[in-house]
């Protein structure tokens, strides 16, 4: 007959190297890589006001500030856009150039005063604070010039580029 207390020492003894071996196990681990790409819908049209834009008023020396287009701009970064504009000149061959200067302002806002327009030969440039959705965060473009009191006759032609990247 086995004694009691060998029995329980026994008993006690095969719990501790069964948790011993239960314990014992080792613990493995691994990884998964994940990642993702989003890319930008950054766009840019530009919608000409072809009535001002190409009947612009040459023949008076007075300041003009004319709208010339329409910008529509959308993007799906967090942190917005940027979009630049050129001031250049209305050139005509053998002709004494008008200087222009370029602005922009939000979608149907108020005619800009004079202090807003980029300096002379300077490129105007706005940048957003948010991504918008298409058709929503539009802005209109605007040039400033004066013709001189005795223009030269003729066809005058000029461009602005405007460009926009995600910030």
């Amino acid at each position: 007959m086995i004694n009691t207390s060998i029995r329980r020492a026994l008993v006690l003894s095969s719990l501790v190297l069964g948790a011993t071996t239960l314990f014992s196990a080792k613990a493995m681990a691994g990884s998964v890589t994940l990642n993702g790409t989003v890319a930008s819908t950054l766009t840019l049209t530009t919608s000409p006001i072809t009535a001002a834009a190409l009947a612009l008023p040459l023949s008076s020396p007075i300041q003009q500030i004319v709208q010339v287009a329409d910008l529509a701009i959308s993007t799906n970064n967090e942190q917005g856009y940027t979009v630049t504009a050129t001031s250049g000149n209305l050139t005509r061959t053998g002709g004494t150039s008008i200087a222009y200067r370029v602005t922009t302002t939000a979608d149907g806002g108020s005619i800009p005063a004079p202090g807003v327009f980029a300096a002379a030969a300077a490129n105007h440039t706005f940048a957003s604070s948010a991504a918008n959705a298409l058709n929503s965060n539009g802005r209109d473009l605007y040039i400033m010039y004066t013709p001189a009191a005795l223009q030269d006759p003729g066809l005058y032609e000029g461009s602005i580029t405007v460009s926009v990247i995600d910030n």
